[in-house]
């Protein structure tokens, strides 16, 4: 049963708020600490990650030592792959969250899961001249008070692991700016009729447009779906795609366009004189000449638009070379136009959030309001695809932890 008052209450169960409790709990071991988590159950949103193996790092993010360390303390081994990312050697996620859950069990740490916070007010000097919060639980409201609260909500994506975007209307009504919120790290919806490639996978250089000029580029495996696009270079793309301010959201996509290269080991001119010099061949078509280039659902799919392009020009027999051109410009500068971004259940994470100015970086205390600490993905802080993510959360709650130990 949970007491009615503590020095640090954690709202929010996940990766920064176990993390933020193991940290204070070890240097400060007589203080009253408790997590409070809305779900049934602690890390539901960790037990998943990574596809069940829990892609907890990545051996290029800041601080990498400080993570590390963290785990080394609680028996978790990592191991990492060809790209930095790493994982618990076993690649069970559900390790990782058991060890947290037993690290914070064995110091004294109260857990309480189905505790949804409702309401979150500071109190004012002249009600208490400690300060703190006043924090109201369940459909009852029941008061607890603490001293000191971290927030560990986390953001908006997935919401059925529990991530509503609780943080942010708490940290508003305490004064915080938050930033626009956006689905981010997810798929990328395209205006073209794509779906007879869907489930196709091709490696392509894809570049970003936004008003015709590129803004960034990935390199990577695009998965090819009913009307998007997705794969982790698209993912990491999409973290860029903002809708203008001012313009409603399906004005401001108009402004994005995706452009693949799909052959990006040779120049256009390059396709250009191998589709042609296979054109030239005894009995060979388009579909043949494209053969071994791009798969033939891709092959297909471009033939059928330059079928189209010609038609349109009233040209029955255009030559050779004007064919090739045609197909090589689509192979290295094929342009799909954004539609919009896949919803808050496929995102990864949110784009936006607390303002970081607004935070101090080396405890992650708020300049705004004593006593409240805000951590991982209720911070304005999203990283690309490979583990980054996560790193923050597990960094800033160590951080958070560390912060409130002082």
């Amino acid at each position: 049963m949970m007491k009615n008052e503590y020095d640090v209450v954690i709202i929010g169960g996940g990766a920064s708020g176990m993390t933020a409790a193991i940290t204070l709990k070890r240097e400060c071991p007589d203080w009253d600490v408790a997590v409070f988590e809305k779900k049934d159950v602690f890390l539901k949103k960790v037990s998943q990650t990574g596809n069940g193996r829990c892609n907890i790092s990545n051996v290029n993010c800041p601080e990498q030592d400080v993570v590390q360390d963290f785990f080394r303390s609680i028996g978790i081994s990592l191991r990492s792959d060809e790209e930095g990312r790493l994982y618990p050697y076993s690649e069970d996620a559900k390790d990782v969250s058991k060890l947290l859950i037993r690290a914070c069990e064995a110091c004294g740490v109260e857990l309480y899961t189905e505790a949804n916070v409702t309401r979150l007010e500071a109190v004012s000097y002249y009600a208490n001249p400690r300060g703190g919060f006043d924090i109201y639980v369940g459909e009852d409201e029941e008061l607890v008070y603490a001293e000191n609260v971290v927030l560990a909500t986390g953001g908006k994506s997935y919401a059925n692991y529990g991530t509503t975007g609780d943080g942010y209307i708490f940290a508003r009504r305490l004064g915080h700016q938050v930033s626009k919120l956006a689905p981010a790290l997810t798929g990328v919806e395209v205006i073209e009729n794509i779906r007879s490639l869907k489930g196709v996978r091709a490696k392509a250089r894809v570049h970003l447009l936004k008003d015709g000029e590129s803004i960034r580029i990935e390199e990577g495996e695009v998965q090819f779906r009913e009307e998007a696009l997705s794969g982790i270079c698209i993912m990491n793309l999409s973290r860029y795609i903002k809708p203008v301010e001012g313009e409603t959201p399906e004005d401001g996509f108009k402004h994005y366009e995706i452009r693949l290269d799909l052959l990006p080991d040779f120049s256009s001119s390059e396709i250009k004189e191998t589709i042609a010099e296979r054109l030239e061949m005894p009995g060979y078509d388009e579909a043949f000449a494209l053969r071994t280039l791009v798969k033939e659902e891709l092959a297909a799919y471009v033939i059928r638009k330059e079928k189209v392009f010609f038609a349109r020009l009233l040209e029955a027999k255009p030559s050779v070379e004007e064919i090739a051109g045609f197909l090589a410009d689509e192979l290295a500068d094929m342009r799909l136009k954004v539609k919009g971004l896949r919803g808050w259940n496929e995102a990864q994470v949110t784009s936006g959030g607390v303002d970081l100015e607004e935070v101090d970086p080396n405890t992650m205390e708020s300049k705004v309001v004593p006593g409240l600490f805000i951590t991982g993905e209720t911070l304005d802080y999203d990283g690309p695809c490979g583990g980054y993510n996560l790193h923050n959360a597990w960094l800033t709650g160590i951080k958070a932890g560390k912060g409130l130990a002082r």
